[in-house]
């Protein structure tokens, strides 16, 4: 019958029992002494009894060889990436050890290979799951693969360590570290004033003026919430005030965004230009400016809100990476 044929199988990628390697522990060594040093005396002294306790002492060992390679085989194994993070900080990925059998996995170890550090301890019920978090540090943009770790187990009497590899398929996107001290954002003369006014609660001027209410957007400042019109729905609907350029304001008014030029840090190196972007497109979110990107071939018309943010931080992050890892 083939694996595939069988209901009960765990789904792929999962511990069969070719993968788990075993190997005698400290406690097994001493144990094993023990048992040669039984059979010599039992052999010396024609001790009846003592053949008996030391064939039965074996046998237990062999048992819980047999036993510490069925609490790892069989699992299922699966990986769920975090969020995105800057560089220089950490990533966060999230292992689920998936146990479809009817007997229950005790003191199972996990630690990431080549990582001296406390491995995490996770007991699985019958028919459930265990998630293990692992920190891994970010020290460049682009993708992390979710590195490499090892499980392994003593269960139950501890003369043998059961143990497999495994590599989970995920991975973080890591941004660019945004420029610590950023200079101001580039803005043009009137866009400066008009982000000014964006802050305050009504323009003072005659630049702007009210054109009515709309539907509350994300990344609609708060100072913008049409509360009148909120109270009058009983707060079931939140609107937002709208501004357009009055009569008399200068020409390009209406458009009150910038757009972020890679070309034009050419005096910064390759990796600040990038660092210095990032500091941007963080700023003009905090500010409330829509803001596009200009990036090689790459154009992000301007935009506000998360979605646009993390467009922006996404293009910076694989800017000149491999076309064979842009995709998530």
């Amino acid at each position: 019958m083939r694996w595939r044929n069988i209901s009960w199988l765990p789904a792929r990628p999962w511990l069969g029992a070719q993968r788990v390697h075993i190997r005698p522990s400290r406690a097994g060594l001493a144990f094993a002494a023990l048992l040669l040093a039984l059979w010599i005396a039992a052999v010396n002294y024609r001790l009846g009894l003592g053949y008996a306790l030391t064939y039965f002492a074996a046998a237990c060992a062999i048992a819980d060889m047999l036993f510490a390679s069925r609490n790892l085989a069989g699992l299922a194994l699966a990986a769920t990436p975090g969020n995105p993070v800057f560089a220089g900080s950490h990533a966060l990925f999230t292992l689920r050890l998936i146990n479809r059998s009817a007997r229950p996995r005790h003191a199972i170890h996990l630690a990431i290979s080549g990582v001296e550090a406390a491995p995490s301890l996770a007991d699985i019920a019958a028919h459930g799951e265990a998630a293990v978090s692992i920190v891994v540090a970010a020290p460049q943009r682009g993708w992390l693969d979710a590195p490499s770790v090892r499980l392994s187990g003593s269960f139950p009497l501890g003369l043998f360590v059961a143990w497999c590899h495994w590599q989970p398929d995920a991975r973080v996107l890591v941004y660019p570290q945004p420029e610590q001290g950023a200079p101001p954002l580039p803005l043009p003369a009137f866009t400066v004033q008009q982000a000014k006014q964006a802050r305050q609660p009504d323009p003072p001027d005659g630049t702007l003026e009210l054109a009515g209410v709309r539907a509350y957007r994300p990344g609609d400042p708060l100072h913008r919430l049409a509360w009148r019109q909120i109270a009058r729905h009983d707060g079931e609907h939140v609107f937002s005030k709208q501004f357009q350029p009055a009569a008399g304001a200068p020409a390009g008014a209406s458009h009150g965004s910038i757009v972020f030029e890679h070309a034009s840090l050419h005096a910064l190196a390759p990796e600040a230009r990038l660092s210095r972007l990032a500091a941007w497109v963080l700023q003009a979110e905090r500010t409330g400016l829509p803001y596009g990107l200009r990036l090689g071939a790459l154009t992000l018309a301007p935009a506000l809100g998360a979605s646009q943010r993390d467009a922006c931080l996404r293009a910076l992050a694989l800017h000149d990476s491999p076309p064979s890892k842009e995709s998530p």
